[in-house]
């Protein structure tokens, strides 16, 4: 039975004819489809933009590897400075005795990174001053003393740089690995002054070891990381130039946060000279507080 048998002849009737006037005047372009409608196709393409924009809004980002980053590290670096001179003289100065005795210091790296690309600058400055003296009684017969004034000035001034490159060979979730070349510059100034007086004589002498180098240096830095924020940082590079050998090392721990991070780790660099230097050899050792901004 059809539906127009079970309704009726005159309803039947009269949906058969206006379905027949829907289908002529829709034929004459008088009626436009349900889809074609100004309301139907803003509403087709409102649902379009929302369905772009949600699938957009939920994609996995998209790497910003292709654009500059920047970071800025200052740092404080509890170095003390071990060395000898080309005549044998020892020179030991603990970090105790820097911070002591400091008349100026700065500390400080700045890096650019693009994609697998980096360039890396580090600038470490020291001034440091320190004189004292007393009076020492010198035997010179029996039950006989000659009092000796004794003042000594010690003054050390250096600027270590660092400047390289380096492009990222290994990039994992848990850690990265990048080797890196550049150069590194050294200068060094070591004032000693030595002054004796006593009632008959006096008698000074003066010190001095300065020199600068610069050096060609290859190494690889990275990270590993052991959880989300916690991870641990290295560095290693060696290099000769106008210095026989130096080398430079670095490893610790570090904290991530959204600005950037901090990290403490212990850090050594050496050079060692050939002998027409006036020093044999110096180096630099101890720990390091850093806090690096992202940017």
């Amino acid at each position: 039975m059809t539906r127009a048998d079970r309704i009726g002849p005159p309803i039947a009737q009269k949906e058969a004819f206006a379905a027949d006037r829907y289908h002529e005047q829709r034929d004459a372009g008088r009626i436009m489809p349900d889809s074609n409608r100004p309301g139907a196709r803003r509403a087709v393409l409102f649902a379009v933009a929302m369905s772009a924009a949600a699938t957009g809004a939920w994609a996995a980002p998209q790497s910003g590897g292709d654009d500059w980053q920047y970071s800025a590290t200052v740092y404080l670096w509890g170095a003390g400075i071990q060395g000898e001179t080309a005549g044998g003289s020892k020179v030991d100065v603990s970090f105790s005795d820097l911070i002591s005795n400091l008349n100026l210091a700065f500390m400080g790296a700045f890096e650019a990174r693009k994609s697998r690309w980096s360039a890396l600058a580090d600038v470490v400055y020291l001034n440091v001053g320190a004189d004292g003296g007393g009076v020492v009684p010198v035997p010179v017969a029996p039950d006989a003393n000659v009092r000796i004034n004794i003042k000594a000035d010690v003054k050390t001034k250096g600027w270590v740089i660092n400047l390289l490159g380096g492009y990222n060979l290994w990039q994992a979730g848990n850690g990265s690995l990048d080797v890196v070349a550049g150069a590194r510059y050294l200068d060094l100034r070591l004032d000693l002054g030595l002054g004796l007086s006593g009632p008959a004589h006096a008698r000074s002498r003066d010190f001095a070891a300065a020199g600068s180098v610069w050096d060609a240096v290859i190494g690889a830095r990275g990270h590993f990381d052991l959880n989300r924020n916690w991870y641990v940082p290295y560095y290693l590079d060696v290099g000769t130039g106008q210095s026989d050998l130096t080398w430079q090392a670095s490893a610790g721990l570090a904290y991530r946060f959204n600005w950037g991070a901090v990290s403490l780790v212990y850090r050594h660099a050496e050079w060692a000279f050939d002998s027409r230097s006036q020093l044999d050899y110096i180096s630099f050792s101890g720990p390091l507080l850093a806090a690096e901004f992202r940017f």
